[in-house]
């Protein structure tokens, strides 16, 4: 794994962090307040992960870890997880690192050299100023991941409206060959399009590795009828459509025609509990009972109805959740395992068949079927795994001592979130401020130093035009939870070029 390191050689006084979802944003944050360097690698254009696409969290049932959402009045659409990370709020210790992967990894406790790979964005973040205009004029669409699928984005776009970098990317496909639009629109020159791939070494004395999971695809389980039956749907899919932000803005409807459904089963351990995966995702059942709630909130006279091989509520706040939903709601949970799925191919309409408790066999017609999903480990911890020398269990996800639950097989490498095992949210905001922890103990005598120091960005800001200016009395430092819907920075930008620039736009709303 490389040069050993002298005995009393001072450690790198920085931290890696692979993963931008709700732990890898925790550890930075935490890591970053003592004083030490943090790079925050993600693999996607911005920061999130999958949280950033729920609308609600258990047991809860409010807005995830902020009410400032549409759901609960005017504010944000879809926060990035938490307002200390929005730009104006980012510690000047954590150097992001977006659509960016780990492609090589050597070293031990202290000192471990690692090799980042960073696709382009095509967009230079500090001069964009979300105007919107590469979008406008973009002709090409492609199918949405941030709706999972159920609506179309630009080519020019923002992950989420609250995406952090808040800035566009260039989705450059072979859709997009010889096609300037979007650079010949931008007011700032912000696009560059002749981008290519950059790669770069850093050193780092330890490292925490929150890669979060993957869902489970049921498209191969063909029984079910995912993607061949409109109205089978997965929770994530569900979740968007219940969602302020999502593709109906929060109108739970059937895809196939629009119309509000009046009865909804949700078929549980799809990818959990089974002869490929005999874990248990330890969430989906909350999930689904969480979202059977919002159902009959949101649909008059809906009939909801759970199958699940056992109710797993893993605390008490969770099980009070449950009798709330069971006995308040009126959910309907019913024990059993359907096999199968069929579809009335003129209404769209869908036909499960079960055992009654009289043990006959009965089939009943749903107007749409959700689908729990379970964890799997993420896509690219097998590579991960031999290039960081870090042990797997027999699952996929990272192996750990029973004593010693963030700690890896590598020394100086700690696990944080659902790659140790499938958690929910709270857990793994846990995980991360105790594997930050574990960063901290083997850094103790480099706390309280501001590593390669530098201004904090609420001080002075730069605006589209590459001008800085004071900003000091407009943003709070990070630890002040703002919604960002305050006053925003001003750019001073020529009109007349701007004016040449969309006067043969079509009329929009910006």
């Amino acid at each position: 794994m490389g040069r050993a390191r002298n005995a009393g050689e001072e450690k790198v006084g920085a931290v890696l962090v692979v993963g931008g979802g709700v732990a890898g944003m925790r550890a930075a944050a935490d890591l970053a307040e003592t004083g030490l360097k943090v790079y925050l690698v993600e693999t996607a254009p911005g920061l999130g992960g999958r949280v950033s696409q729920l609308g609600f969290m258990f047991p809860t049932h409010d807005c995830v870890l902020c009410r400032g959402s549409s759901d609960h009045g005017y504010g944000c659409t879809r926060p990035s997880i938490s307002p200390a990370f929005q730009d104006r709020n980012l510690h000047p210790n954590i150097e992001l690192k977006t659509l960016t992967e780990v492609v090589d990894f050597s070293g031990q406790l202290g000192d471990f050299t690692v090799t980042l790979k960073r696709r382009p964005r095509h967009v230079d973040v500090a001069r964009c100023i979300n105007c919107r205009l590469c979008s406008v004029v973009c002709p090409a669409t492609v199918p949405s991941e941030f709706q999972m699928g159920m609506s179309n984005r630009k080519a020019a776009y923002k992950t989420s409206p609250r995406a952090i970098p808040d800035a566009y990317i260039i989705d450059k496909g072979p859709w997009c060959d010889g096609c300037t639009k979007c650079a010949d629109i931008c007011p700032t020159d912000a696009i560059n399009l002749e981008e290519e791939t950059v790669t770069e070494q850093i050193n780092v004395g330890a490292a925490i590795l929150a890669l979060g999971y993957k869902l489970f695809d049921p498209s191969g389980l063909e029984e079910f009828g995912y993607k061949r039956y409109q109205n089978v749907v997965t929770t994530m899919q569900f979740e968007r459509l219940a969602s302020r932000s999502g593709p109906t803005e929060g109108i739970v409807a059937r895809i196939s025609d629009g119309k509000l459904p009046k009865k909804v089963a949700w078929l549980q351990c799809i990818g959990s509990r089974d002869q490929a995966h005999e874990y248990c995702s330890s969430i989906c059942c909350m999930i689904a009972t969480k979202q059977a709630m919002l159902a009959k909130q949101r649909l008059d006279g809906v009939d909801c109805e759970v199958f699940v091989m056992d109710e797993r509520a893993f605390n008490k706040e969770y099980t009070k959740y449950y009798n709330t939903a069971l006995k308040t709601h009126g959910v309907r949970y019913t024990r059993c395992r359907v096999s199968a799925v069929r579809e009335d191919q003129k209404t769209g309409d869908l036909f499960l068949r079960f055992p009654g408790e009289d043990g006959k066999p009965i089939e009943e017609r749903y107007d749409m079927v959700v689908l729990a999903v379970g964890m799997e480990p993420p896509a690219r911890s097998a590579e991960l795994s031999r290039m960081m020398g870090i042990e797997l269990n027999e699952h996929g996800f990272c192996e750990t001592d029973k004593f010693q639950p963030l700690q890896t097989s590598q020394p100086g490498v700690y696990v944080a979130g659902a790659f140790q095992s499938p958690k929910e949210i709270a857990e793994t905001v846990f995980d991360a401020a105790g594997a930050a922890g574990e960063v901290m103990r083997v850094f103790h005598d480099s706390l309280g130093v501001l590593n390669n120091p530098r201004e904090y960005p609420f001080l002075r800001r730069t605006d589209g035009l590459g001008e800085e200016r004071d900003v000091s009395s407009e943003t709070p430092r990070i630890g002040v939870f703002l919604c960002g819907c305050g006053p925003m920075v001003s750019h001073t930008l020529d009109l007349d070029e701007i004016a040449k620039k969309t006067e043969n736009l079509p009329s929009v709303a910006l």
